[in-house]
């Protein structure tokens, strides 16, 4: 909730910690989150919540190439091992030419990563809407270099009927800034997503919950969103859980251009969840990215314990 909605926090009934790992785009990418949820009480139309989360978004071992004119001569590269052109023996020339073997085992290995601290609170406004904020700070590596950035996401939901629920939330709403130990300046610009929720109980343990939703961001990007023209963009999103006794949880659903299928256990306070992306099923030749056709499966799986 600190992530994808602030004003949730207010629904927990318990305190509560989360860790989450996933790992996508044939496990090079790797997502851990861990969390920490403290309601406050108080009755409906007057709780509120504290949360703490933590991310880190990573891929590591990226081999660090040298400058061409830095290799070393069968150290780094082998020279003469062929012309790219001809596919043809070429004599050694004692430098790297285009097109020969390069020795990456050789090279320093570095990481890349995205680290977020996001700090949330929530509160209800009345019985039926309740508002949440979340400032958070992010820091950047990428091959010796670093960056601070901070933003701010804020999140409302509003419960029509005790089963229908809708929720808006505003992220990076002030445009989140990044800046680099070189001088350079980034920005995140602003989304804002809709969804809602339809709940029905066949019996006090068996509920099934219908939602979708959609996102919008405003920089044109196409990758993985499923409208949008030069300005705006948008994914979709829907998903059905169900659950059994209140200690098996189903799920499938639509993640912009991914199909996803999930279970949940439950156990008294403990529990666990597993979730697999089908990344890109949906793709169509409308939009192109580097190896679309195969992207693999990823996969996240997490743990909780409520108290």
């Amino acid at each position: 909730a600190g992530y994808w909605n602030p004003a949730g926090l207010n629904y927990l009934k318990n305190k509560s910690v989360l860790y989450m790992h996933s790992e996508e785009q044939h496990s090079q990418v790797h997502y851990d989150f861990l969390a920490v949820a403290l309601p406050q009480g108080g009755d409906e139309g007057h709780r509120s919540a504290l949360g703490v989360s933590l991310v880190r978004l990573g891929v590591d071992d990226i081999p660090v190439t040298p400058l061409a004119g830095s290799l070393r001569e069968g150290i780094d590269y082998e020279d003469g091992d062929g012309n790219p052109s001809t596919n043809l023996p070429t004599e050694g020339n004692h430098q790297w030419d285009p097109g020969e073997r390069l020795f990456l085992s050789d090279f320093e290995l570095k990481s890349s990563n995205d680290f977020a601290g996001l700090f949330s609170y929530s509160r209800d406004l009345s019985h039926k809407v309740t508002l949440g904020g979340s400032v958070k700070v992010l820091y950047r590596t990428l091959v010796g270099h670093s960056a601070w950035g901070a933003g701010l996401d804020v999140g409302a939901m509003y419960n029509l009927k005790p089963n229908v629920s809708f929720a808006l939330v505003a992220k990076d709403l002030t445009t989140t800034l990044v800046s680099w130990d070189t001088g350079h300046r980034e920005s995140v610009a602003p989304s804002l997503a809709l969804g809602g929720q339809l709940t029905h109980a066949f019996s006090p343990k068996n509920v099934i919950t219908v939602s979708a939703g959609v996102r919008t961001d405003f920089i044109g990007r196409r990758v993985d969103s499923n409208f949008g023209n030069g300005s705006i963009a948008g994914e979709l999103h829907g998903g059905i859980e169900y659950w059994f006794h209140n200690a098996l949880a189903l799920r499938t659903g639509v993640n912009g251009r991914d199909l996803t299928f999930g279970a949940g256990l439950r156990n008294k306070g403990l529990g666990v969840d597993f979730a697999a992306m089908f990344n890109r099923f949906f793709e169509t030749d409308g939009v192109t990215f580097a190896s679309d056709e195969d992207q693999g499966v990823g996969y996240r799986v997490s743990g909780s314990y409520d108290w």
